[in-house]
């Protein structure tokens, strides 16, 4: 058995074209594919070196699917392939950083957030919603962005969602200590 290739991205791994959108079904269908091919189970009475290569290549495969199968993830890492590290704070390669608009409107959010949880759950309910519905639109957003080439729209749309997400979870954390 080769050694697996750290080299190969997600949608190579699991022969599949790079995109945005991809067919649950024909994922679901790669992932079983390779997955049965590397199996370790597959490996029990192989050698050491056999079955430490079925258990890497095994792991590559999980994580790939684990990636692609989620559309904010598989959207991330696109991004990260074409050149962007949202995880990073480098100036050229890194995740945009957000400007003092957007960072006061988080701000306002959060006295927001303050006010309506002495309100009670029913206030934080429809907070809820409306951030999930942004989060929806923003990764759209990405999604447009990416598809048209606009590599740091996207990038941007991606780091507002991520905001977004923290703020979702205080909601969460505040209806947590209402309920």
């Amino acid at each position: 058995m080769p050694p697996a290739d750290p080299a190969l991205d997600h949608f190579a791994r699991l022969g599949l074209a790079r995109g945005v959108e991809v067919s649950r079904p024909v994922l679901e269908d790669a992932y079983l594919e390779q997955s049965r091919s590397f199996h370790p189970d597959r490996f029990v009475g192989a050698d050491p070196r056999t079955r430490r290569r079925a258990m890497e290549h095994a792991s590559l495969i999980n994580e790939a699917y684990r990636t692609l199968r989620d559309p904010v993830l598989r959207l991330e890492y696109l991004v990260r392939l074409a050149g962007v590290d949202l995880d990073s704070s480098d100036p050229e390669r890194g995740a945009p950083r957000p400007d003092q608009a957007f960072l006061l409107d988080m701000l306002e959010r959060r006295e927001r957030l303050e006010q309506l949880a002495s309100a009670g759950p029913s206030a934080l309910d429809g907070l809820r919603a409306d951030i999930e519905a942004e989060l929806d639109d923003q990764l759209d957003r990405a999604g447009a962005a990416f598809g048209a080439g606009k590599l740091r729209d996207a990038a941007f749309a991606l780091m507002t969602r991520r905001y977004l997400q923290r703020y979702l979870d205080e909601i969460g954390a505040a209806q947590g200590e209402i309920d």
